[in-house]
């Protein structure tokens, strides 16, 4: 106790000098821990979006834009498939199931989604409210969409034509919302659900002197399939591509692209906090010895009452511990909240995914240990000094 009280006393000389370089080591931890706590809240938001699909079927085009419009609903669809060609591979033996999803309109930029039931089911969805859809345009809203737009059941909606803006074109065709759904921490959350007929019917009928489309010619943007054997994963993607106008995509090798080209960014600004607990660490070298130097007298007078060197080395190593732990800690904290800032900004995004970063555990403890570690590696050199004072030349030159 004697030992923290004495080395308390030291680091009280020196506030703005250890108040700098614990500020300095915090914002390295802060930023490191703040990039790896998104990066896992991305890639589990990622794995929780794919539900298991393995492929996506749609319209000829870029197979990421596929993806990120029918998976994660981050993207213009490229175009549609005819609803015959989507029953044809619904059917297919390798298909343990497949679902069907249109897209094309939106309610102040919450995707409007028809779909079936099936649908819900792939993301263990669950209702809070209501009911779940039975006929056209009934709609059961995600708990994030809900929220946003401040909708419940009984409400009514219109839905604007495309996936963004809030212009009002199908004001014959009002929605009725039946259920609001719990929250899944997937893309359901922030999506409205409706049958597939209630998109036909809007879009067959979009002005009362057009004529109504040919059921017999309706289309679907994408099928969501569910292999059932690995001889889906050899076979399926083939009869896709010799299969005109069609466009098979992979959700695991689309989203393991994306997250790539997300990591650039990433890599960059976890090189920067990096550089920064660098510098942390070479403040701290810097701040350690210059205290070391100016308390020479302190620590030949804490010798010659009887200390052994082993016990000046150990103060140094405490002071080190103590502001390590104090950086680490105050680090944590502010990537943590650097985190949950990145959380609700996406949460604000209708159009983009919400992240929850992890709740707090290993990764803290790691990087608490890290500051720890940075700042006692960089006191060994000044407490091997320390270790080594000349009680009597010291004392006898002041």
């Amino acid at each position: 106790m004697n030992l923290l009280i004495l080395v308390w006393a030291f680091i009280r000389r020196r506030p703005l000098t250890w108040g700098f370089n614990v500020l300095t080591l915090s914002t390295g931890v802060a930023v490191v821990l703040a990039l790896a706590l998104v990066n896992q809240a991305i890639e589990d938001r990622f794995q929780r979006d794919l539900a298991g699909i393995d492929l996506v079927i749609g319209a000829k085009g870029s197979p990421l834009q596929i993806v990120l419009s029918a998976v994660f609903q981050m993207d213009t669809p490229t175009g549609n498939i005819s609803l015959e060609d989507a029953r044809r591979f619904a059917g297919n033996a390798m298909a343990a199931s497949a679902v069907p999803v249109s897209m094309g309109d939106n309610v102040r930029n919450a995707r409007i989604v028809g779909t079936t039931l099936d649908y819900p089911r792939l993301y263990g969805a669950r209702l809070a409210q209501g009911r779940w859809w039975s006929q056209p345009m009934e709609a059961v809203l995600g708990a994030g969409a809900a929220r946003r737009l401040g909708l419940k059941p009984g409400d009514t909606f219109v839905g604007a034509h495309g996936l963004v803006g809030s212009a009002d074109l199908h004001k014959r065709f009002p929605y009725r919302v039946v259920g609001v759904l719990r929250p899944t921490g997937s893309v359901v959350d922030r999506i409205v659900l409706t049958d597939l007929a209630s998109v036909w019917n809007i879009h067959e009928h979009p002005d009362p002197d057009e004529a109504a489309a040919d059921p017999n010619h309706r289309e679907v943007t994408a099928l969501l399939v569910k292999y059932r054997s690995a001889m889906g994963a050899l076979m399926m993607p083939r009869l896709v591509s010799a299969t005109p106008n069609l466009q098979p995509a992979i959700p695991a090798i689309e989203s393991a692209r994306l997250f790539n080209l997300l990591g650039v960014g990433a890599d960059v600004l976890q090189g920067v906090g990096l550089s920064i607990l660098a510098l942390a660490g070479i403040g701290f070298f810097i701040a350690l010895f210059g205290a070391v130097s100016q308390r020479r007298r302190d620590l030949a007078l804490i010798r010659a009452l009887g200390a052994r060197p082993s016990l000046l080395l150990l103060i140094v190593a405490l002071e080190a511990a103590l502001l390590g732990l104090a950086g680490g800690v105050v680090g944590v904290a502010g990537g943590r909240a650097l985190a949950a800032y990145a959380g609700r900004i996406s949460m604000a995004a209708a159009s983009g995914p919400t992240l929850m970063p992890s709740s707090i555990g290993l990764i803290d403890l790691i990087a608490v240990g890290a500051a720890l570690v940075l700042s006692l590696a960089a006191s060994i050199g000044p407490a091997i000094i320390a270790s080594r004072t000349d009680p009597a030349r010291e004392l006898a030159g002041g």
